[in-house]
């Protein structure tokens, strides 16, 4: 998922936010998680994976 679909589909297309923003609440979304379930794609945005 783009870092653009995160913001408007979490704020809205007319939320004030830069891209790099979410990169800092991915961060914090991981901490709290203690699991790595959100990969980066880089240049691309972020992807949910469950290893088995």
């Amino acid at each position: 998922m783009t870092r653009e679909k995160l913001i408007d589909g979490v704020w809205g297309m007319d939320a004030p936010l830069y891209d790099r923003a979410i990169d800092t609440y991915i961060r914090r979304i991981r901490q709290k998680l203690e699991l790595n379930y959100i990969a980066t794609v880089k240049g691309v945005g972020y992807r949910f994976e469950v290893s088995p």
